[in-house]
């Protein structure tokens, strides 16, 4: 039944599943008007059997058929703020530089028990992602997704399969011309529904599965369609230092203050000040030498200096530190030199909070096409060197864990790069009396007094 302005009587309305003499006997309890003055009253009725929609999506949402046409920025100008802004710029290359030199592996993710054949398949997987599409290695790839990461936030993978269905390339598509769907809920279609429209010169292309294509936006919201890039966070910074360039650009283009301004002596005609003029220029101009001489001038005249306008103030600093802010970035290369001890821990801190994600961003989409799209359940792709650690730190820590029996000796040789030693696969920590073996201690009596 549905609300037609009238109150709904109990007797014939099921809402919610509300229903038979206890159900609508609580129902009076809870929603009774006439239990006391100022009650809340009934609820109005809504229609029966709808769906929970996950959010108030506009009408007719799929028919408009533009990506981002509900959103006040859409994905040109998104792409134009990140191209145009120097620091954005910057910071987006410098979160792909820190991401491009890790090295990565795939593995078991059960590895003290792994599968008889985990090893074949982790050389197929291995060979297939050092270059996804085909064409570029996997670091290559993965900046050219990680730039609408963090630029529009709409990351989409053309899934290939050969003619036996198995996967045989992950074609990076520009996510810029990928139209959201939603079915009546407000959820993705699932297979053999459509998910995704691709609109191509202003028109719908083809629609696509989520078998077909893969989106996956980083930083989703339940009350909108598409993800929230860090650009978009911060469009009115990027705006305000987009203004700011042009007008140091223009100081150096079209600005018309000089340094200073020459007052000529009194009775000077205007044909004799442009002579003047033109000797003046033909001196100094262009002629470093000449300017650093002394120059004597008509008697009467008067030099009036300017005052330089900044090229550079807090303001500018204060731009630069939003912005590494959104994309986690230390801000340090923009702001005055600090002690050493403080750059090392807003380095750290910014490894924590901004590649961390990022990191994990990628482990989830290789692990969703490893796991779920082919099915091999029992491994996963992970990182390495992710913190690369300072070679004295390191050294303390592997010798701590050969000391305490953690790492055998040619572990921690392993982990540097050196070759192994005779008698260093056996595990042993070290004593007052010098280092034992592990397999040495568990056979021995810890109270030998007591036979």
């Amino acid at each position: 039944m549905r609300a037609t302005g009238k109150r709904t009587s109990l007797a014939s309305y099921t809402w919610g599943g509300w229903g038979g003499q206890n159900d609508l006997t609580q129902f009076r309890n809870v929603f009774e008007p006439d239990a006391g003055i100022f009650s809340p009253g009934y609820p109005l009725a809504p229609p029966e059997r709808e769906k929970v929609r996950l959010w108030d999506f506009p009408v007719g949402y799929n028919t408009i058929y533009t990506p981002r046409s509900y959103e006040p920025i859409g994905f040109d100008e998104l792409r134009a703020l990140a191209e145009c802004h120097d620091i954005t710029r910057l910071a987006i290359e410098t979160r792909k530089d820190q991401i491009e030199k890790l090295d990565w592996t795939i593995k078991s993710r059960n590895e003290k028990s792994p599968r008889a054949d985990a090893g074949s398949r982790i050389n197929r997987l291995t060979e297939f992602w050092r270059s996804p599409d085909g064409e570029q290695p996997f670091a290559t790839w993965l900046r050219e997704a990680l730039e609408d990461v963090l630029v529009l936030d709409a990351a989409a993978f053309e899934v290939r399969r050969n003619r036996g269905g198995d996967i045989i390339g992950l074609d990076i598509v520009d996510g810029s011309t990928i139209k959201v769907l939603l079915d009546n809920t407000g959820r993705r279609p699932r297979p053999p529904a459509p998910a995704y429209e691709q609109i191509i010169h202003g028109r719908p292309w083809r629609l696509l599965t989520s078998d077909e294509l893969m989106y996956l936006p980083r930083n989703r919201r339940p009350h909108k369609a598409y993800g929230f890039s860090p650009v978009e966070q911060i469009v009115t910074t990027v705006n305000i230092g987009l203004r700011r360039q042009a007008m140091q650009l223009q100081h150096f283009t079209e600005g018309n203050v000089p340094p200073g301004l020459l007052n000529a002596p009194d009775g000077w005609s205007p044909e004799q000040i442009r002579q003047f003029q033109e000797w003046f220029d033909s001196v100094l101009a262009g002629n470093t030498g000449n300017r650093t001489r002394l120059l004597w001038g008509p008697g009467g005249a008067k030099y009036q200096a300017f005052k330089e306008a900044p090229y550079k103030d807090d303001f500018d600093e204060w731009l630069a530190r939003i912005v590494c802010y959104a994309f986690s970035l230390p801000p340090t290369a923009f702001t005055p030199q600090v002690n050493r001890a403080t750059a090392q821990t807003a380095q750290e801190a910014a490894l924590e909070e901004g590649l961390a994600p990022l990191l994990g961003w990628v482990k989830r989409l290789v692990d969703g096409v490893i796991q779920t799209r082919m099915g091999h359940n029992d491994l996963e792709f992970a990182w390495s060197n992710t913190r690369p650690t300072d070679p004295k730190d390191q050294a303390m820590i592997l010798g701590s864990y050969v000391k305490d029996g953690i790492y055998t000796l040619n572990e921690a040789r392993d982990i540097l790069g050196m070759r192994p030693v005779a008698g260093g696969d056996e595990p042993m920590f070290l004593t007052a009396q010098g280092p034992v073996m592990l397999s040495d201690a568990g056979g021995r009596n810890p109270n030998p007094a007591a036979g």
